[in-house]
C-alpha cells in the first residue's frame, strides 16, 4: 500500500507497513487524504542520519492524529464550519485523541541501519504521542540502531546485562522506533539531496524544503467516523483527489 510523496527535491514512493503497523498506516493515509501535509516544511535534517517532517507548525512541536484533527473541526462553532475555508486552523491541542498509542511493529537494529526507512515519531520520545510527524533515514549505518531497545531477557541470556543497564538496573537503550514504511522508489535521489542540505546548528535547513503534497496510491482502510465532514470543512474535493491518482476517501 503506497503513497507518492512530492518534495522540493523530487518525488518518493513509499510502501506503508500496513501489516506490521496497521493503526499507524491508517492514521497516515487519512491525514494524507485530508491534505494535512500539503506545503509543510521538512524542518530537521541530521546529515548521515535522518530527516524529520510532518509537523504543520514546522518546529517539531505540532501535529496530531487523524482522530485529533476530526475532533478539532467538530469542536468549531457551526457558523465557522459553514465557511469555505477556516482560518486560523482549529486548535488540535484540545483533543483528547490528539495522539495515538505507540503500538506498531518495532524496528530492529538491522532495519534501522538501512536507508529510506520511514519511522513514526513520538513527540520528544514521550510514549504514546504519535501524531503526524515522521522521519526518514538518509543513509546506511546511521547510528539509530545504537538506541534501539534491548530486551531484558535477551541481554541476560547473552551476558550483556551489565553493559546495557544503568546503576539502578534501568535500560539505557530507551528509544522506541516504530515502522511506518519504507522508501520503494527514489529515482530523483531525494534522500541524497536531503542528506547534503545545508543546515544550522539545530538541523534546520537554510533552504525552504517542503513536502509539496502527498498522493494516495492505494488505501485499504475504511474512513473513521467524521472523515466526510472533515474533508468538506478542509475544502477537499473528492473528484479532484480522484483525478490526482488518489483513492476517493469520501
Amino acid at each position: 500500500m503506497s503513497i507518492l510523496l512530492e518534495t522540493t527535491f523530487g518525488d518518493l514512493v513509499i510502501d506503508l507497513d500496513i501489516e506490521g503497523s496497521p493503526a499507524l498506516a491508517k492514521n497516515f493515509l487519512k491525514l494524507v487524504a485530508a491534505r494535512y501535509y500539503t506545503n509543510t516544511l521538512i524542518y530537521n535534517v541530521v546529515p548521515g542520519k535522518y530527516s524529520q517532517m510532518g509537523d504543520p507548525k514546522g518546529d517539531g512541536t505540532g501535529g496530531c492524529s487523524i482522530y485529533g484533527l476530526i475532533d478539532s473541526y467538530r469542536s468549531l462553532p457551526s457558523s465557522t464550519k459553514s465557511k469555505t475555508s477556516i482560518s486560523p486552523p482549529p486548535d488540535v491541542t484540545t483533543s483528547q485523541r490528539r495522539f495515538l498509542q505507540s503500538h506498531g511493529r518495532q524496528l530492529n537494529s538491522s532495519e534501522l541501519n538501512q536507508k529510506g526507512v520511514v519511522i513514526a515519531m513520538e513527540m520528544g520520545n514521550v510514549p504514546h504521542t504519535i501524531g503526524s510527524q515522521f522521519l526518514i533515514t538518509l543513509s546506511e549505518n546511521n547510528g539509530l540502531n545504537d538506541l534501539v531497545p534491548v530486551d531484558f531477557e535477551e541481554m541476560t541470556n547473552n551476558g550483556d546485562r551489565d553493559n546495557n543497564m544503568d546503576e539502578k538496573g534501568g535500560n539505557l537503550r530507551s528509544h522506541k522506533y516504530l515502522s511506518l514504511g519504507k522508501v520503494a522508489e527514489d529515482s530523483q535521489n531525494v534522500l541524497s539531496k536531503l542528506n547534503r542540505a545545508y543546515c544550522d546548528d539545530d538541523g534546520r535547513p537554510f533552504a525552504d524544503i517542503r513536502i509539496q503534497r502527498i498522493l494516495v496510491i492505494h488505501d485499504p482502510f475504511d474512513d473513521p467516523s467524521g472523515m466526510v465532514d472533515l474533508l468538506k470543512w478542509r475544502g477537499v474535493n473528492a473528484a479532484d483527489e480522484k483525478d490526482n491518482g488518489e483513492k476517493s476517501e469520501k
